[in-house]
């Protein structure tokens, strides 16, 4: 595959950003003027976060989105690290477009669905988790703890024991302290400072290229996954430019190699295309200032060239589901999408499991048999 590699631009201009914050933790109704002076004083979209409290943490902004079931077994808020600005953005989104943050609840739960299917049925033993974010509030929940779990449930007494590599990929200094907690290399738990939007300095990192050292991730080993959970959703340059940071990724990546990738989607239906981009507005206005939504067509020139394995591009809360059968309508405004690299001659991949609807309730740690292998199980796109 011929690439060019994606040279980051010098200047851009920044995004509109948060208004003064309200009163913290309550829900408050958004304002008309989305414009602040702390607009005025906000750094390149492309510059991480850090400490900057004039800023929208992309990191602690999902983090600000999560839920979790209480005692009870009711939807409440499972907030870690945000601070008061995520949580004020978070709000300011959801009272504009009402059920927004599922939206990012659904990328992460597609996530955890594809590293457990990877690991389970497609042997990968290397996961690089690009742009990972914070952790979750309880380590069971964690992405390294999903594929664990899955590979306990899948292996039986005849397979040997090694477990997967899961390697974090993280630029923001201040969520990469948060995620430096949960390292534990001896257990294949592993935090990389790199940048994903600059794919070659990425994988020189990961390959190690600089020393004679093995790195974390062999150029010889085709068991490697590549997840991109929303992050190019908020990648400041055109679709086209984030199309070649992808494929860039994949010139880098092995012949066989998996992506899992989710991006911000404008949804097929018609009457949703509208609320979609009020969502998208909302998300510029109250959110880290970038955050842009795909056409169908623009993921498909992310992953052109790859076999892409059913269902194909879907929203992220349809793809081989165990959660909620009626999702909101915000729901639509995520797509996520599992392709391969092809090899010379490998076979299309086995396409996930179904979870059988009695099996529904314990998917998550005994799954059902795997379809059979068909050539109408996955198509090139």
């Amino acid at each position: 595959m011929t690439t060019s590699h994606h040279v980051l631009p010098d200047a851009r201009p920044a995004g509109q950003h948060l208004p003064a914050p309200p009163p913290p933790h309550t829900a408050p109704a958004p304002t008309g003027n989305p414009t602040s002076h702390r607009a005025e004083r906000a750094a390149p979209w492309w510059t991480p976060s850090g400490v900057d409290h004039n800023r929208i943490n992309l990191a602690f902004f999902y983090d600000a989105c999560r839920e979790a079931k209480n005692s009870d077994n009711r939807d409440v808020s499972c907030v870690k690290f945000a601070h008061d600005n995520e949580l004020d953005a978070a709000l300011l989104l959801d009272a504009r477009v009402p059920g927004a943050r599922a939206v990012f609840r659904s990328e992460r739960a597609f996530l955890d669905r594809a590293a457990a299917y990877l690991v389970a049925r497609q042997g990968v033993s290397s996961i690089v988790v690009a742009g990972a974010g914070l952790p979750h509030i309880t380590g069971d929940d964690d992405l390294h703890s999903v594929v664990r779990l899955r590979e306990r449930a899948t292996r039986n007494r005849t397979q040997n024991t090694s477990r997967a590599n899961v390697i974090y990929v993280e630029r923001d200094p201040l969520t990469l302290a948060h995620l430096r907690t949960i390292a534990d290399p001896d257990n294949g738990v592993h935090v990389v400072e790199a940048d994903p939007w600059d794919p070659t300095a990425m994988w020189d990192t990961l390959y190690n290229t600089t020393s004679e050292s093995p790195g974390l991730v062999s150029r010889d080993d085709d068991h490697v996954a590549l997840l991109l959970g929303g992050v190019m959703s908020f990648h400041g340059g055109s679709r086209a430019e984030v199309a070649q940071v992808v494929q860039d990724h994949f010139a880098r990546l092995p012949d066989g190699a998996f992506l899992a990738m989710t991006h911000l989607l404008v949804p097929d239906h018609s009457e949703m295309i509208a609320q979609a981009r009020e969502f998208e507005t909302a998300l510029r206005i109250y959110g880290p200032g970038t955050g842009s939504l795909a056409t169908r067509g623009e993921i498909e020139a992310m992953i052109a060239g790859t076999n892409v394995v059913t269902p194909g591009i879907v929203p992220a809360f349809g793809w081989y589901p165990e959660g909620p059968p009626n999702p909101p309508v915000c729901g639509h405004f995520a797509a996520a999408v599992l392709a391969q690299k092809p090899g010379p001659d490998n076979d299309l991949p086995e396409p996930p499991w179904r979870p059988q609807p009695e099996a529904a309730g314990r998917a998550r740690s005994c799954p059902a048999p795997a379809a059979p292998r068909s050539p109408r199980s996955s198509t090139r796109v």
